[in-house]
């Protein structure tokens, strides 16, 4: 099975939350369509892997050597031990589990490498302009990407637009200042919150927008659309906008149309003369 289509047609959260719970297994594509700038670099192309819909590795390559050289750069080992242990015990596992396992690495080792492996690129591809994905569920987990940790992708997607700088080329995706926020999910968030992300959580399924919960707490109004979004872009909150309803303007009403009486003008001789009659006959006769 393969899906593919553009990031301005389906957002990424929404790519993530259909694998999830989907539980699919395999490789999903992300190519930065953006023209380059001079004083930046490219949007690098993204590949995230998924088993049963967690993700489980991410690189930028597919060549396989790029968690082998996060480990030298985070100066756990030299790639050069690394391929000489390959040797000795072939790959049947995750690599980070089989470094595990002979002693190389140790658990806190994995865990920091598989948040820097699955963060770092998240923050970049949230801020695409544009770009295009493909799911391929026929593609091979690579082994040699994998650390053997895995996360939710709502709590990658969650955890990696916290680190996100830059805001600018998503602000016109940010939810307006007078929506409302509804919840996704019954009961408590099913992912872990920061205390900012707790406070604004309260306001959830209230008629309180986001000005308001921005007044409530003493924040800029732009830091709660952040927070918002992001609640947004993990599928726990949907927003509501709030359309102004516009006061009717009363038009006048339509003049009626002109009646077929006739006015006729009376003399007032003319009334003496009938009132004068009226009494004569009311008079009884002897």
């Amino acid at each position: 099975m393969k899906i593919t289509g553009y990031l301005s047609e389906f957002s990424l959260g929404e790519i993530f939350r259909f694998l999830e719970q989907g539980q699919k297994t395999g490789c999903l594509s992300i190519k930065p369509i953006e023209a380059e700038n001079a004083f930046r670099l490219p949007p690098q192309k993204c590949y995230i892997f998924f088993r049963v819909g967690q993700i489980v590795a991410a690189s930028r390559e597919l060549d396989h050597q790029g968690l082998q050289q996060l480990i030298e750069q985070r100066g756990f080992l030299h790639v050069t031990t690394i391929q000489r242990i390959l040797k000795l015990y072939p790959l049947t596992q995750p690599l980070g589990l089989a470094l595990k396992t002979q002693g190389a690495l140790d658990s806190q080792q994995l865990q920091l490498l598989f948040k820097y492996q699955v963060l770092t690129p998240i923050p970049e591809l949230f801020s695409l302009a544009e770009g295009w994905f493909k799911f391929d569920a026929h593609h091979p987990l690579p082994l040699a990407e994998m650390t053997g940790l895995s996360a939710p992708p709502r709590d990658v997607a969650l955890a990696g637009l916290r680190l996100l700088q830059d805001w600018t080329p998503l602000m016109d995706k940010l939810p307006l200042p007078d929506s409302t926020m509804i919840s996704l999910s019954e009961g408590q968030p099913p992912c872990r919150l920061n205390p900012l992300e707790w406070r604004v959580w309260e306001y959830v399924d209230k008629t309180v927008t986001l000005e308001g919960i921005a007044q409530a707490l003493n924040l800029p109004t732009l830091e709660v659309q952040k927070i918002c979004f992001r609640l947004m872009m993990a599928g726990l909150v949907e927003e509501i906008v709030n359309i102004p309803t516009e006061t009717a303007t009363k038009t006048p009403p339509a003049p009626s149309p002109p009646t077929s009486e006739v006015s006729f003008s009376v003399s007032q001789s003319f009334l003496k003369g009938v009132l004068s009659f009226l009494k004569t006959k009311a008079q009884p006769t002897v």
